[in-house]
């Protein structure tokens, strides 16, 4: 769903702009129709068709990972079609016909009286970023012979590994202008607001991610200057405007409409992050024991899920029943009756997938405790009447609402159920859209360093960084809280619950082996250190989940990844396809007839949940 609503607003968008050109008279005043000629460029509107461009690419390609690393939903169950040609259409244009031309156009005008040099330090620095991304998700790009159509018309593809070393070199050329940048001046920087050492900062993690993705283990470990509090974090930042334009988070405008929400959440990621229900039971004499459900709580879940219901259909949530004569009791949501329900939850009504059956997915591949209401990886189901019902996006990163919602509702006899959420999503609510997206957080690269020292062999050095990264991504996402003025602080996790929850995982990463077996399913049968990494690791990535893919690819991890509900789904991409507009228009360019071909870097590791 989220994929179609953007799609939709993207063409609503060129539809719009297609109108306006019609009506444009005075085409006269251009050198050519089609650009202007270099005496009428204006740098600081060139920096911002850039900014923008490299915005849109890092929407792609957060959604893409996601959906692949189970962060977010994957709609549909063959991998080949769900990746079509277009895929990737939007970052491919967004390089070369926006952000190389307008890049050279701003080298052109930089000059000693006209000093350019923050323009192209960052413009440089989100241009090497994308063209290493479009090599992690295409492999072989254009490079060398790219945006020169009288020499090249149809230029060649070039090795992945080469353009990867001109991406790096390209971050290096924007670590020179930066030096000698003083701040914006008169441009608008986006990101950043004009602060030269924050965008070196974003330069140096840019290369450690280079080097992370190639295997230099040492230099990710050894990397200094980069992105290390949350106030550096590389975020793009919303507004809460909804028309003329609309500046409110993407999620936030797809989910909180006066008819309900739009997009599903991935099951894994929220069943990875929910409580564990150890014991609720209840017995003759009215006395009940919730003993430790809520263990495992994970602090941020209220921050990213919305729940508009207390309970999924076929799944047992649990309400305390007071009676007339005062006596409590615990008792499934249902009470004791079937609540599946066709209309809204077909899955409710089917049995588990042969596949799936005796593995953890057969307890969460159709509906989840406690009113979580999302979808399995794949989950190709028409749209039902569930948009009042189903989990919608949060306070963060998009903006949304705070989940005020009680885990056991109380149901008071004569009165009926209290405590249920404070109302469905709807325009305006919670934060109005004032989110983010992410893209390099502080969070991150102590991931990306712990993910290091374990290939390094220096496990206590890849727990100090995995507790680094919790503690920053649960701080960052609890500051959320402050955006939604409805949100019931009372429900705002104690920092006691914070630092249980931070030693408890620190517990289980130090007493884990290295390594482990895997089941006839290919679950672990008990989680090693990188599965447990992992799993923090695409917690922290939820909203901008860019690097995931490459993770997957990378490692195989984490292994506790739910599976596909299609047995049978074709290859996991190791690439996707080319973008069909490019194979249309260049004769060198052959599209390829599957997901199979490996990136330079990718060395094959296969993750068991694909």
């Amino acid at each position: 769903m989220k994929r179609i609503y953007k799609f939709l607003l993207m063409t609503v968008v060129a539809t719009s702009t297609l109108f306006y050109s019609c009506e444009t008279t005075e085409m006269e005043i251009l050198a050519s129709p089609n650009e202007l000629s270099p005496d009428q460029a204006d740098a600081d509107l060139l920096l911002n068709t850039v900014q923008k461009a490299y915005r849109s690419s890092q929407i792609t390609f957060n959604n893409l990972s996601g959906d692949l690393s189970r962060i977010d939903y994957m709609f549909g169950r063959e991998y080949f079609s769900n990746y079509p040609g277009g895929t990737l259409d939007g970052p491919w244009n967004n390089l070369y016909s926006s952000m190389i031309p307008d890049i050279e156009a701003m080298e052109a005008l930089n000059s000693s009286d006209n000093d350019l040099s923050f323009h192209l330090g960052i413009s440089k620095a989100m241009q090497g970023h994308t063209m290493m991304q479009l090599v992690d998700f295409l492999g072989d790009i254009v490079w060398a012979e790219a945006n020169q159509p009288n020499e090249y018309p149809a230029p060649n593809l070039e090795d992945d590994a080469g353009v990867y070393a001109a991406a790096e070199a390209m971050l290096d050329e924007a670590m020179g202008y930066l030096n000698n940048a003083s701040g914006a001046g008169s441009a608008t920087d986006l990101y950043y607001g004009g602060d030269v050492s924050k965008w070196k900062k974003l330069v140096n993690t840019l290369k450690m991610r280079a080097n992370l993705t190639k295997g230099n283990w040492q230099a990710v470990a050894d990397a200094t200057e980069v992105i290390a509090s949350n106030a550096d974090d590389f975020e793009f930042a919303y507004g809460t405007q909804a028309l003329s334009p609309d500046t409110r988070h993407p999620d936030y405008a797809s989910d909180y409409t006066s008819s309900g929400a739009n997009i599903y959440q991935s099951n894994w990621l929220m069943n990875t992050m929910m409580p564990t229900f150890d014991h609720i039971y209840w017995n003759l004499w009215g006395n009940y024991d919730t003993g430790d459900y809520i263990e495992g709580d994970d602090p941020r879940r209220r921050y990213y899920f919305y729940r508009q219901t207390y309970n999924t259909p076929g799944s047992e949530s649990f309400i305390l029943y007071n009676d007339v004569s005062g006596a409590v009791y615990a008792y499934p949501s249902d009470f004791g009756l079937d609540s599946s329900d066709g209309e809204t939850l077909q899955c409710s009504l089917q049995s588990v997938p042969g596949h799936l059956e005796l593995t953890p997915d057969a307890e969460t591949w159709c509906g989840l405790h406690l009113g979580y209401w999302g979808r399995m990886h794949g989950n190709d189901e028409g749209t039902p009447p569930d948009n009042f019902t189903r989990t919608a996006v949060g306070v963060y990163p998009a903006g949304g609402s705070f989940d005020n919602q009680y885990d056991i509702p109380v149901y008071m006899s004569g009165s009926g159920i209290s405590n249920l959420p404070h109302g469905a999503v709807g325009l305006g609510k919670g934060g109005g859209g004032n989110g983010i997206e992410p893209i390099y957080l502080a969070s991150y690269v102590d991931f990306m360093k712990a993910e290091a020292n374990m290939h390094l062999g220096n496990h206590a050095a890849a727990a100090t960084h995995l507790e680094a990264g919790m503690t920053k991504s649960i701080g960052k996402v609890m500051s959320f809280g402050a955006k939604d003025p409805n949100a019931n602080s009372a429900l705002f996790p104690a920092s006691t619950h914070v630092d249980t929850f931070i030693a408890n995982i620190l517990a289980e990463f130090n007493a884990a082996a290295a390594s482990s077996a895997t089941d006839g399913f290919g679950f672990p049968v008990a989680k090693d250190k990188m599965d447990i990494l992992g799993e923090q690791y695409f917690i922290a990535m939820y909203g901008g989940a860019g690097d995931a893919y490459n993770f997957i690819r990378r490692t195989g991890y984490p292994r506790t990844l739910s599976r596909m509900i299609e047995p049978n789904p074709g290859t996991f991409p190791r690439t996707l396809l080319y973008p069909s507009g490019e194979v249309s228009a260049n004769s060198n360019i052959l599209q390829r007839t599957d997901n199979a071909t490996k990136v330079f870097w990718d060395n094959g590791v296969t993750n068991p949940a694909n």
